[in-house]
Parts: C-alpha cells; structure tokens; sequence
C-alpha cells in the first residue's frame, strides 16, 4: 500500500501556489478517509457536518477536527456553519487529489508530472504508470459550468436534476470514457483508454500539438490530418452511432512521429446519439468549421457538402 505523509503546509503562504503533487503529497491515511467520507456523504449534504463525517469515518473528533482544518487549508474542501455546526464539501481540487489516490492505490498509475493542458471544462496532466509508460490524466470540470447551460447541450438526465457538479464531472468523465472505448474498438484516432476514476480520464499520452497551434502544415500533410479527422468521423457517426458535436481545430491533435503525420480528435463528452433530433445538425455543423478552418489556414479548397457526402454516404 503506498503510503502519502502529510507535508507542514501554513495556508496563507502557499496557498495560491499549490500544485498537484503539493496537495496529493499533503494526504495522510487519515486525510483520506476524510475525503472518502465527504465524497460518500456528498448526495445527502451539500455540506456534510462534521458529526457525520465523524460517523462515517470512524475517525476521532479531535484527529478530525485537525485533519479537515489542513484539508481546507490546502484548498481541498470548504466550509460553512450549518445550523451551528461546522460542515465541508469537496472542492475540484479535493476531488482530483481523490481521485489520483485512488488511481494509485490501484496501480494504474504512479506519480504524476505537470499540467500539459488546460480547457474551459478540463485540466489534463502527464502522469507515469508503475512500468514508466506516459499516460494522461483528464479531470472534467463541467459541474462548475452553469446547469441551466448544460442541460439544454447536454443529456446528463437525472444527474443535472440532483445539481450536484461533482456528479456532472463524473458522468462527463464517464461519457468520454465510453465514447473512446467505442471509437477506439472500431479504428477511430482518439486517444487509447485506461480507465476512469471518479472525474478523471486516464488515456495514452499523445505527444502532440492541438492543431489550432499547429500552423506549420505543408498542403500533403493538412490533407492527410484532414483525411485521418473525416475517417474517425466516419467510424464514430455509422459504425458507433455518435457526433461529436464540438469538433474544432481545439479538439484535434496533430501528432507527428518523423515523416508520419496523424490527427486525432480529443474532447468527446459532449457526444450525442446519431438517433438523436439533433444529430444530424451537429455533423454539419462540425464538418462545417472543420472546412472552413482547413481552407482559411492551408489554403485547401473544401466544400463542407462534400465532407458530409464522405461521412454519410451519399456520393
């Protein structure tokens, strides 16, 4: 069992420069159970009294009052009085430190690098598994966003009725999850999946360039990404049965290995359904920036209707 040791952390110094590794390191056992009890009582409370994580997690009141007062201190969990007593709820930051452990108790991975990327709704880490393989850690982010947006973009059912962001983050994690898996098994390039954990998605790493900040394309090689991006496509909307719904040159990175090019598509979790009303509006949708960016950008002469022939069939 790997053991993490608490760090002496004085919050008001340090707090604005926390890292990752700072707060996972700052994890004790008792630390931990801590976080798993609040993440366990998160349905029932928005915040959980401090009687009940004691209740949960068998820990002593004053081992507890201790470890939750570092636990805020680092920006894991925040607090409130609730009807006279001190309650606490898992902050992004507690559940991605939760999450990592777990991966790590598990064996899927075992330590973790820097931030290497940074979306509106994502942060993405490099990570080592035990053999020393790269992998990449997505921790979803979408609970934050508004629900009253998610719910008209998104099919997130009976998680957006219970409005708890950290359920958002899960099932998102999960839907990306299971949209690679899908993809992947038929020959699409996206990312190889590992597995989830609670927010986070743990893929291959790709070392690459997200193609919007990839402006040194020859005409050969934007029409062979091109190709590779309308082929996984293709294989995502007949062979799967899903969209995209959000390809941009954002979402496709250009990997490139000495003469050999490829593009991959990134950011699944907002797929939708090709049975869905809307799907078929979103594949236009997504072929038409795509055309538009690949002309702008290396001067290619492409007709979106075309695209849409290639993936759909119809010529």
């Amino acid at each position: 069992m790997l053991k993490l040791f608490r760090l002496p952390i004085k919050a008001e110094a340090v707090l604005p420069t926390l890292t990752l590794n700072d707060r996972i390191r700052a994890i004790d056992d008792v630390s931990r159970e801590l976080l798993i009890s609040i993440y366990r009582m998160h349905r029932k409370f928005s915040f959980v009294p401090i009687s009940v994580i004691e209740a949960v997690s068998k820990v002593p009141h004053e081992l507890t009052v201790k470890a939750l007062s570092g636990l805020t201190d680092s920006g894991l969990l925040r607090s409130k009085i609730v009807s006279g007593e001190h309650a606490y709820q898992l902050t992004f930051a507690g559940l991605d430190v939760l999450s990592v452990v777990r991966l790590i108790r598990r064996g899927v991975i075992e330590r973790v690098g820097d931030k290497v990327g940074v979306g509106k709704e994502s942060d993405v880490y490099l990570a080592w598994t035990p053999s020393g393989s790269p992998v990449s850690l997505k921790f979803h982010k979408e609970g934050a966003r508004s629900f009253r947006t998610l719910a008209k973009k998104r099919s997130y059912g009976r998680v957006l009725e219970r409005a708890q962001w950290i359920d958002v983050a899960i099932e998102s994690a999960g839907r990306e999850l299971r949209a690679l898996v899908m993809v992947s098994r038929m020959g699409g390039l996206v990312p190889k999946p590992i597995t989830s954990e609670l927010h986070c998605v743990v893929t291959e790493y790709l070392d690459g360039t997200e193609l919007i900040s990839y402006r040194a394309l020859s005409r050969e090689q934007a029409l062979k990404v091109l190709d590779d991006v309308i082929n996984t496509v293709t294989i995502a909307f007949k062979e799967v049965g899903i969209v995209h719904g959000d390809l941009s040159p954002y979402n496709i990175m250009v990997v490139q290995k000495n003469d050999d090019i490829n593009g991959y598509i990134i950011d699944w979790p907002q797929y939708i359904d090709a049975s869905d009303p809307r799907a078929r509006e979103a594949l236009m949708e997504d072929l038409r920036r795509l055309a538009s960016y690949f002309n702008k950008s290396f001067g290619l002469e492409l007709s979106a209707e075309d695209l849409i022939r290639r993936v759909v069939g119809n010529g």
